[in-house]
């Protein structure tokens, strides 16, 4: 459990955390309990993740980014869900065979996914530690997550070839978009920002 913690802080505080687990533990326990390993796993996100120093608007946002790596999942299995009804839609409407479709748009936007909610980790990770960069790299991804919901608000199933986009995968969209803009605006706030200006110095 202690491997989890970066190695600097296991140098100062290992000793002193199995101390408190040895005096807390039940007579013959051998193994970390249940509720401890939570809390040591916890911690030790927390600190990788820069929430234990940064301002608290960062560290909203980082609980956010978390929550959008999370998101960016269930829109894909959201995506999965209504396959069906998209499928039906689809050979119903459009001039194209399925399979076709299936390798052009829907494997892509599910191969992206993965890749999607490893981005908003390391972004996650990138602004608790102040980096910089961290801000205008996660403002790009906003972007990206913008201008592709107005794609599919607006040519949602118009063309010859476009996929049928329907209400549950834009609102699953939508409401990861909404948590990118919270994100953003956090970062941008005027308590954020003085911990992104030091970055240099700390570098």
């Amino acid at each position: 459990m202690l491997a989890c913690y970066p190695k600097a802080f296991r140098r100062e505080s290992e000793d002193e955390i199995v101390a408190v687990l040895l005096a807390t533990a039940r007579k013959g326990q051998r193994r970390v309990g249940l509720a401890e390993s939570a809390d040591l796993i916890m911690g030790a996100l927390r600190m990788h993740f820069g929430m234990s120093r940064s301002p608290r608007p960062v560290r909203d946002a980082i609980r956010l980014m978390c929550a959008g790596a999370v998101l960016n999942l269930a829109v894909m299995a959201t995506i999965l869900v209504t396959l069906g009804s998209v499928r039906s839609a689809a050979v119903h409407d459009l001039a194209v065979h399925w399979h076709t479709i299936m390798l052009t748009q829907v494997v892509p936007v599910l191969a992206s996914a993965p890749i999607g909610a490893g981005a908003w980790l390391w972004l996650a990770w990138a602004n608790g530690r102040g980096y910089y960069w961290a801000r205008p790299a996660f403002t790009a991804l906003f972007g990206l997550l913008t201008i592709g919901l107005l794609f599919g608000l607006a040519e949602g199933g118009d063309g010859d070839e476009a996929l049928p986009v329907l209400m549950p995968d834009l609102i699953a969209a939508g409401v990861l978009w909404v948590v990118a803009l919270a994100a953003v605006v956090l970062i941008f706030s005027e308590a954020a920002s003085p911990y992104y200006q030091r970055e240099p110095a700390r570098q």
